[in-house]
């Protein structure tokens, strides 16, 4: 499956996924170091460590995905490490949604 890095979103895009920013209002308030790593995702949303891998893992294979400022942006990426997931700091509301659907 290919990568969503860079690709615009079209409108039927926007009406299937989480829309956070636009072109004309973008949402540029962070950096590499707020990408948040399964144990500090655990210690925000008060779950294990273990727990908060396994649905990053889950999210990464379904390659879940949100519309930043115009663009496809993953929920869930490597950064350049193999094997090390981060959460993106502008989904942290949509991993929220899968851990309570898990949850119910």
């Amino acid at each position: 499956m290919k990568t969503l890095h860079y690709k615009s979103a079209t409108k039927e895009d926007t009406k299937t996924f989480v829309t956070v920013g636009s072109a004309n209002n973008p949402k540029n308030n962070y950096t590499k170091d707020d990408f948040l790593t399964p144990g500090k995702v655990g210690e925000k949303f008060g779950i294990s460590t273990d727990e908060a891998k396994t649905l990053m893992k889950k999210l990464k294979f379904r390659n879940a995905s949100f519309i930043l400022n115009g663009h496809m942006a993953q929920v869930v990426v490597d950064l350049g490490k193999r094997g090390c997931l981060y959460l993106h700091p502008m989904a942290t509301n949509i991993f929220e949604q899968q851990l309570n659907k898990q949850k119910a």
